[in-house]
């Protein structure tokens, strides 16, 4: 039988067996010596990587009991390892971390942003490490196209992208909006309405405690979540994005994803798909 704990109980379980989450935030004590690969001036402090992440944004980033953890948290602690670098994470929202960026108080952003959203904080994107976007889930196995939503009842986080993208699609009426989408989930879960709606990465976590609920596909064509530098740290944008090549090609990354959004396949991007709800795609 699936376990049925919370997902802030998963949290502490997860803090527990990962070797990431042990050693990787703000380490201190008896370690190996480390061989820094970048220094100063390409990071602001020398043989430490100082990354911005947000700690309220699960599963993205969070605490337990004080102590740091998330997959932005093990992305980091990851990147630290093969930069050489020992970790610093201060705790900032994107916009936040966006700014400390640009003045040079942290040498990394990873806090759960897209592509897009690099683009408007005005950021250097250098490289990505999950794929994220909105996504459906149900009581039952079912792969609708969106026209096959016509008068069924979608729970859907208040103004979420899945709310804005099923707002336009199928119009308002047929949404039923919810203040977070652990609420919207709950009402699938107890047959109030038909599917759920939401952040793909998100939903797939917080679905630990929801064990009857199935992923039924995309919304649409998921995009890169990665690391964002200054837009002046040329140097320091292509380490990172060497290190989280080498990090993607043994497995590392993928390792990461399953801990923290379970068995369900790799959301696509729009050069993986082909149709409005999209078919799941395995790793």
């Amino acid at each position: 039988m699936r376990s049925t704990r919370s997902a802030a109980a998963l949290l502490v379980v997860a803090i527990a067996i990962t070797a990431f989450a042990a050693t990787g935030c703000d380490r201190g004590g008896t370690e190996a010596a480390l061989t820094p690969k970048v220094k100063p001036p390409v990071i602001g402090k020398a043989g430490i990587l100082r990354a911005a992440i947000d700690l309220t944004y699960p599963p993205y980033g969070g605490t337990v009991g004080g102590v740091k953890a998330g997959l932005d948290v093990d992305v980091a602690s990851a990147l630290a390892d093969r930069l050489g670098l020992k970790l610093q994470i201060v705790d900032a929202k994107p916009e936040a971390g966006a700014v400390m960026l640009r003045d040079g108080k942290v040498d990394v952003l990873i806090a759960g942003v897209p592509i897009d959203r690099a683009v408007q904080l005005d950021v250097a994107f250098a490289g990505s490490y999950i794929n994220d976007g909105p996504a459906l889930y149900s009581n039952t196995e079912a792969t609708p196209t969106i026209d096959g939503l016509q008068g069924k009842r979608i729970a859907v986080q208040k103004e979420s992208a899945a709310f804005w993208l099923l707002a336009e699609e199928l119009g308002e009426d047929l949404l039923v909006v919810t203040p977070t989408l652990r609420e919207a989930l709950s009402t699938v879960a107890s047959g109030t309405v038909d599917f759920v709606a939401g952040d793909g990465v998100v939903a797939a976590y917080l679905l630990r405690d929801f064990p009857k609920l199935r992923f039924n596909g995309q919304l649409a064509p998921a995009v890169p979540v990665g690391v964002a530098v200054a837009r002046d740290r040329a140097e320091l944008e292509q380490a990172v994005r060497a290190a989280l090549d080498e990090l993607s090609s043994q497995g590392v990354l993928e390792t990461l994803r399953r801990k923290w959004m379970g068995e369900l396949p790799r959301l696509s991007g729009a050069s993986e798909t082909s149709s409005s709800i999209e078919g799941t795609t395995q790793p």
